[in-house]
């Protein structure tokens, strides 16, 4: 038990010229981090997959090694999901449109035209080769994950499970109060 202590503060002692938003003027609050430590951790855990699960007019299949080898098709003329999705959404939301992709290569229209306040709306309209610079992609907003690894497939019912390998490394680093997504919660979390 002595040894886990010791380590426990090695970590918190070196982690400090990591930890914190780099911001002029601005100082980390260590008060702030130690207190909500535990609920960081356990949303950065909740960060690690996503799971979609849907009925309606849809068939899919679909299996992806990040976007660049993403093979499958699918259509959906309005299917009611229920989401817990990259980014921390939340909700239902309604999908409608088709896909088709081929390693890299690839033509979609598809869209979340209507969702519950967690669930964030798009419209992706491409073909050829996505890239991680597209809006829907942005790593800090954006409502797809570039990096996502996993599968859906679906007739009818329809479900989808993805892993979110960056999400994995800021898990990781957590443990060392380093956020490298920028996403843990601080006390202005709880005023908006």
């Amino acid at each position: 038990m002595k040894k886990f202590f010791a380590i426990a503060a090695l970590m918190l002692a070196f982690s400090g010229a990591y930890a914190g938003e780099v911001v002029p003027g601005k100082e980390t609050n260590w008060g702030e981090k130690i207190a909500l430590y535990l609920p960081n951790r356990i949303l950065d855990a909740l960060d690690l997959f996503s799971v979609t699960v849907g009925v309606g007019p849809v068939a899919e299949a679909r299996l992806m090694g990040t976007r660049l080898a993403d093979i499958g098709a699918g259509y959906s003329a309005g299917t009611y999901k229920l989401y817990k999705d990259f980014n921390r959404q939340y909700g239902i939301g309604v999908e409608d449109g088709w896909y088709w992709s081929f390693v890299a290569i690839g033509e979609e229209e598809y869209a979340l035209r209507e969702g519950s306040l967690l669930v964030d709306k798009y419209v992706e309209c491409r073909a050829g080769v996505p890239t991680p610079e597209m809006r829907v992609y942005n790593y800090y907003t954006g409502a797809r994950d570039f990096w996502a690894i996993g599968g859906s497939l679906g007739f009818i019912v329809d479900a989808g499970v993805y892993l979110h390998p960056i999400e994995w490394a800021d898990f990781a680093l957590g443990f060392l109060m380093i956020d490298i997504r920028e996403d843990d919660l601080n006390f202005d979390s709880f005023n908006r």
